[in-house]
C-alpha cells in the first residue's frame, strides 16, 4: 500500500503493505540465491517440500522477499513451480499461493504484465476453494497490478471483492490491507476525500490490531492524499491551507520511516523518504528536498523497485531545476527516461512536461516546442486509450452475449430438433435481439465518439494554456503572432509587441517561498488579462515574462498602455491574506512596433533587447525599440 510519488504530477503506483525484512550485504545474497536454487532442484529439497503445507510455507517465503531480493524470489519459485503442480494428491491452494508469490515480486521489479498474468492463473488454480486471506491476497495483488498498468476499473473490481470476502470472515488486517490498496485507487482517480477516509479507516484497523507494518503505510497513503489536497489548496490561492497539508505529508511520512526503520523495510524507508523529499519542496526548501530524493534513490537501486527508482529520479529533475543545477537535471530525466515502459503513457508525459521546463530555463524555445508537441500527443494517446478500452470492453459483453444466446439455441436444436417451424422461430426472436443489441452498441459508441471528441477539445485548449496562469502560453502565441504577421504583409496595419518581466522575482521566491512566487505570477496575469482590449493577447513568455501583442497599434499607443499596465501592477500591492504585509511588485516592459517587411523574430528580439535596457536603466520603466537597425536609438520613459 506504499505510493510511488513523481515529480509533479504525481501518477501513483501502488504496492501492498510490505512485511519486515532484515537485509544482507549483496554479495551474501548472490551466494545465497545460488544455494537457494542448488537446493531447490536437489532430491533432499523434493522430499522436505514436496507436499502441500511446504508450498503454502514456500510462497508466504517468496511474498516477504519482494523487499529484499524480488528477482532471487521470481527464480526460486518458477524452479519450485513444477513440482507443486506434479504433487498428488494435487494442491491447488500450494500452486494458487506459489503463483501469487511470484506474480507479487514481478511487479516490484515492474513487469506488471507478467505480474496480472501470473495472478490470473492463480485465481483460476484456486477456484471456489482457498481461505479468506488466500482469496483477498490475489484479488489486491492482482488489483495493485493492474494499477501500475493504469486499468482502474478492473483494479477498482479486484479490490472490492478482496475487501468483502475479508469483512465477512471477520479479518481485520486484511480489511485494513485491501482498503488501502482503495485508498490509493481514489488518489489516482482524483477522488480524494474518498481516498483520504479509505485511508483513515485502515489507520484506525491498523492501530487496534497493533500491525506496525500497516501502521507505517496507512502514514504514507494518507501523506499522499495531504500532498494532494495541498495542491488543491494551492491551486485556489490557499496557501495557509496549502501549508497546513504539506506539513501534514511531511509528518506522516517521518512516523513512516521511523516504523520502517525499526522493523528493517528498506524498501518503505525508501518510499518515505521519497515523500518526505517531496514535502520539502512543497515547503520551498529544495536543498533538504534533494537530500532525501537521493537518499530514497540510493535505497530503490538497492532494493530494485523499478518503478521507485523512476519516480525519485522524476523528483530529483525537478529539485535540481529549483537550484539552478541544470545539469544534473537533465541527466537525472535522462536516465529515467530510459527506464520507463513503452505503455507507461502517463510517466511519459510527465517526463515530456520536464524536458519542456528544462529548455525553457536554457531558452531553448525550439525544443521547449518540440517537448510540448510530444506533451499534447501523449495526451491525446492516453485519451484515446481509455476510450479504446471502454469500447473493447463493451465488445467483449457483446460477444459474451452473443455466444451465450448462441449455445442456448443448439442445445434447444438438439432437444426439438423435428420442430423445424419452432426453431426458425428462435432463430427469427434471436435475429431481432442481436439487431436490437447491434442497435444500441451502435448508440453507445456514438455517444464515446461524441465524448473524445469533447475531451480531444479540451486537450488541445490545455495544450495552449499556460497551467499556472491560465493564461496563453507560447505555443498558442506564437501561432497568432504568424497570423498578423501574415495579415500585414497583405497590406495590414503595424502590430506591436509589448514584452514585460517582474522585476526581482527571484528575491519574492527566496524570501517568501515558491507557492508565494507562483500566487503573485497569477495575480499580475490577471491583471494584464483584464487591462487589455478583447483583440489583444496576453501569454505567458517563460518564467515571469509575458508577451503581449497588440494588433493594430501605433507605437505611441503602444508605449501608452505598457505605462498604463505598470502603473495598475506597481499602485496595487498584492495581498495574499490577512495575515502578511502586502507585496509591492513593478513590471520593466520594453515594446517594438512590427512593420511590413519586419520578420517576426525580430520584432520578438527588439522587444527582448528593450526591456533588457529597460532593466539595466534601473527598472520599472517603459522601453522602445525598433526592430530595423538603421532607426532611430531606443526612448526610455520612467
Amino acid at each position: 500500500m506504499l505510493p510511488v510519488h513523481a515529480a509533479s504530477k504525481d501518477r501513483t503506483a501502488h504496492a501492498p503493505v510490505p512485511q519486515p525484512v532484515h537485509r544482507m550485504p549483496s554479495q551474501l545474497r548472490h551466494i545465497a540465491r545460488l544455494f537457494t536454487l542448488s537446493l531447490l532442484l536437489s532430491p533432499a529439497f523434493a522430499t522436505a517440500a514436496a507436499d502441500c503445507e511446504g508450498m503454502l510455507a514456500l510462497a508466504s517465503e517468496l511474498a516477504a522477499a519482494r523487499d529484499s531480493d524480488p528477482a532471487a524470489a521470481v527464480e526460486r519459485g518458477n524452479a519450485a513451480l513444477p513440482q507443486a503442480q506434479a504433487l498428488d494428491p494435487p494442491c491447488p491452494g500450494g500452486i494458487a499461493m506459489l503463483l501469487g508469490g511470484i506474480a507479487t515480486n514481478l511487479q516490484v521489479l515492474g513487469r506488471s504484465g507478467e505480474a496480472v498474468d501470473h495472478f490470473e492463473r492463480a485465481i483460476a488454480a484456486l477456484g471456489t476453494g482457498g481461505t479468506p486471506s488466500q482469496v483477498a491476497f490475489l484479488h489486491r495483488g492482482i488489483g495493485v497490478a493492474l494499477v501500475e498498468l493504469e486499468s482502474f476499473e478492473p483494479a477498482l473490481e479486484h479490490y472490492l471483492t478482496a475487501l468483502g470476502v475479508s469483512d465477512a470472515a471477520g479479518e481485520r488486517i486484511e480489511s485494513a490491507k485491501t482498503a488501502g490498496n482503495i485508498g490509493i485507487l481514489y488518489t489516482s482517480l482524483g477522488e480524494f476525500e474518498k481516498a483520504r477516509a479509505y485511508h483513515q479507516r485502515s489507520l484506525a484497523a491498523f492501530e487496534a490490531a497493533g500491525f506496525k507494518p500497516g501502521i507505517a503505510g496507512a502514514h504514507v497513503n494518507l501523506g499522499a492524499v495531504a500532498a494532494k489536497f495541498g495542491q488543491q489548496a494551492l491551486g485556489a490561492g490557499d496557501a495557509r491551507t496549502a501549508e497546513a497539508e504539506h506539513r501534514a505529508l511531511k509528518e506522516h511520512n517521518e512516523r513512516a520511516e521511523a516504523l520502517f526503520a525499526e522493523l528493517g523495510n528498506q524498501r518503505g524507508v525508501a518510499y518515505a523518504a521519497s515523500n518526505i523529499g517531496l514535502a520539502y519542496d512543497r515547503l520551498g526548501q529544495p536543498a533538504q528536498a534533494l537530500a532525501e530524493h537521493q537518499r530514497s534513490l540510493a535505497l530503490r537501486r538497492e532494493v530494485g523497485d523499478a518503478y521507485g527508482i523512476i519516480n525519485s529520479l522524476l523528483s530529483m529533475t525537478a529539485t535540481l531545476r529549483t537550484l539552478d543545477r541544470r545539469a544534473e537535471a537533465e541527466a537525472a530525466l535522462d536516465e529515467a527516461a530510459t527506464r520507463v515502459p513503452v505503455e507507461a503513457l502517463n510517466l511519459r508525459k510527465l517526463i515530456a512536461e520536464q524536458r519542456v521546463l528544462l529548455a525553457e530555463d536554457r531558452s531553448d524555445y525550439r525544443s521547449a516546442l518540440t517537448a510540448e508537441r510530444e506533451v499534447s500527443s501523449l495526451g491525446m494517446q492516453i485519451a484515446g486509450q481509455d476510450q479504446a478500452d471502454k469500447i473493447a470492453a463493451l465488445q467483449d459483453r457483446f460477444d459474451a452475449d452473443q455466444a451465450a444466446r448462441q449455445i442456448e439455441l443448439l442445445r434447444r436444436e438438439a432437444e426439438i430438433g423435428e420442430l423445424q417451424l419452432q426453431r426458425q422461430q428462435l432463430v427469427a426472436r434471436l435475429s431481432v435481439l442481436i439487431a436490437g443489441l447491434a442497435l444500441v452498441l451502435l448508440l453507445l459508441l456514438a455517444s464515446r465518439v461524441r465524448v473524445g471528441a469533447r475531451t480531444a477539445r479540451k486537450l488541445a485548449l490545455a495544450a495552449r494554456t499556460d497551467h499556472l496562469t491560465g493564461l496563453w502560453n507560447r505555443r498558442h502565441l506564437i501561432e497568432v503572432m504568424e497570423a498578423e504577421v501574415a495579415r500585414l504583409e497583405r497590406g495590414g496595419q503595424p502590430f506591436c509587441l509589448l514584452m514585460a518581466d517582474l522585476d526581482d522575482f527571484k528575491q519574492i521566491n527566496d524570501e517568501h517561498g515558491h507557492e508565494i512566487g507562483d500566487a503573485v505570477l497569477c495575480e499580475v496575469a490577471r491583471r494584464l488579462r483584464d487591462s487589455v482590449r478583447r483583440q489583444d493577447t496576453v501569454a505567458r513568455w517563460g518564467g515571469e515574462e509575458f508577451l503581449v501583442l497588440l494588433p493594430d497599434t501605433s507605437e505611441a499607443g503602444a508605449h501608452a498602455l505598457a505605462n498604463a499596465l505598470r502603473d495598475r501592477i506597481a499602485r496595487e500591492p498584492i495581498a495574499f491574506n490577512r495575515h502578511a504585509d502586502p507585496l509591492q511588485v513593478s513590471l520593466t516592459i520594453g515594446f517594438s512596433l512590427c512593420a511590413a517587411g519586419t520578420a517576426l523574430d525580430d520584432c520578438i528580439r527588439a522587444a527582448d533587447a528593450a526591456l533588457y535596457r529597460g532593466k539595466r536603466s534601473g527598472k520599472n520603466r517603459t522601453v522602445a525599440q525598433h526592430a530595423q537597425a538603421s532607426e532611430p536609438p531606443p526612448v526610455t520613459s520612467p
